[in-house]
């Protein structure tokens, strides 16, 4: 019966490394869609609102007041998003830290194995979600232009692979911190 349970303590353990690394991955690839995402409204933002606020008068509605009121704001808004994504995705990042604390168990030695396993695949990830975003990044479009801009979540972006390894070996020893009491 005791060897059971331990299979079943394992089976969970084996299950909880696993879902936290899908987290890991899944905060990576929100922080592109993040950067990406932001860029093009940015870009989409600084076409439009200047013809929308130069509109003048259509029909009986001044359309350059009303846009002082509706479109100027959510310009302002739009153009906050360069470090409010950073800032959101910093967090993110501080949050999966929270969690190894949660996670915090005491298993056998040799799912360290398994975890560096883990690690290995998610420094993959982060190495071609890397490579890929630095080719956006590096260009001379209105699109990299507006990447550049993004100076918290490029460099977070760019560096994930390092950031990413330094976040995974402090949750792996905070999460195998109570290694004393093997199953």
């Amino acid at each position: 019966m005791i060897n059971k349970k331990a299979q079943m303590d394992i089976g969970r353990i084996l299950i909880g490394m696993a879902i936290f690394f899908i987290v890991l991955i899944f905060i990576l690839f929100v922080g592109f869609i993040m950067v990406t995402g932001s860029a093009v409204t940015n870009y989409v933002f600084d076409e439009v609102v200047p013809e929308l606020t130069n509109l003048g008068q259509v029909g009986d509605a001044n359309m350059t007041h009303i846009a002082s009121f509706t479109i100027a704001p959510l310009n302002s808004i739009v153009q906050q998003f360069t470090w409010v994504t950073g800032v959101l995705y910093i967090l993110m990042l501080v949050g999966s830290v929270g969690i190894a604390f949660g996670m915090r168990m005491s298993p056998s030695k040799w799912l360290i194995g398994f975890y560096l396993l883990l690690m290995i695949v998610l420094i993959f990830t982060c190495i071609l979600i890397s490579n890929i975003y630095e080719e956006f990044y590096t260009g001379t479009d209105d699109l990299a232009i507006r990447l550049q801009e993004h100076v918290l979540l490029s460099y977070m972006i760019l560096y994930s692979p390092m950031i990413f390894t330094i976040i995974g070996f402090i949750t792996g020893i905070i999460m195998f911190s109570g290694i004393g009491e093997e199953l």
